[in-house]
């Protein structure tokens, strides 16, 4: 039996399928940002410091959250594990949506690299009333923020319009308050509290807003793509 065109019945009704079960799985990917900063909140100041009595958000640093031997370490231990796998997801969903912009390529592969680098600072934990844990912990951290930056700056350079000037306003809060709490530890007092908060608030809003903006475009950014470039 001849094929009229030579072409197999049913073989183009699959070509937009495939692609709407691509986009499916992007979106997925990309959900694990706004779903990890959402949940990091709820995990650290909200679940695990109501582990720990006599606790103060506002005067100490959230880190004291995740170290060994801290009452919330129950809750941050076990989280640490799932905010991994959220970020590098979300890291591989903005992978897949900057096919062809240089510079957001870049930025997806730094954030993926920052979500799995968590698995390192798992495995070099702080510990409480341990001072050897405090060395790699800061090697460790300082690391990841590198990694932080990093992408922020990649990805700022990679919009144009609203997107880069909100990424490089997220960068500059988040590295402004980070040093100045850097500056207020070891505390615990009001400054260092607050100022880790906006750091890392201003990180979590930040890479929510980015997957929200690469879920609205249609196709993968392209550096030439000027739609696109003007998000």
């Amino acid at each position: 039996m001849s094929v009229a065109g030579g072409r197999l019945p049913g073989r183009r009704r699959a070509v937009p399928f495939e692609g709407h079960r691509s986009d499916v799985l992007r979106i997925s990917l990309l959900a694990g940002g706004p779903l990890s900063s959402l949940l990091y909140v709820v995990f650290t100041d909200g679940i695990a410091a109501s582990q720990w009595a006599g606790y103060r958000r506002t005067e100490q640093m959230v880190s004291e959250l995740f170290a060994v031997g801290s009452p919330g370490y129950s809750v941050t231990a076990p989280f640490t594990w799932l905010y991994t796998v959220l970020f590098t997801a979300f890291g591989i969903g903005a992978w897949i949506s900057v096919r062809g912009n240089r510079a957001l390529r870049v930025g997806a592969g730094l954030l993926t690299a920052y979500g799995l680098w968590n698995i390192l600072g798992a495995i070099f934990p702080l510990r409480l009333g341990d001072d050897t844990s405090i060395p790699p912990h800061i090697i460790v951290t300082n690391i990841q923020l590198a990694l932080m930056v990093a992408a922020m700056c990649f990805v700022a350079a990679g919009f144009h319009g609203w997107m880069r000037i909100y990424s490089i306003v997220s960068l500059v809060a988040a590295a402004a308050a980070g040093i100045i709490a850097f500056i207020a530890a070891p505390g615990p007092n009001m400054v260092l509290g607050i100022s880790e908060r906006i750091s890392i608030g201003a990180f979590l809003l930040w890479a929510a807003v980015l997957a929200v903006v690469l879920w609205k475009q249609p196709r993968p950014v392209q550096a030439a793509d000027t739609g696109a470039e003007k998000s």
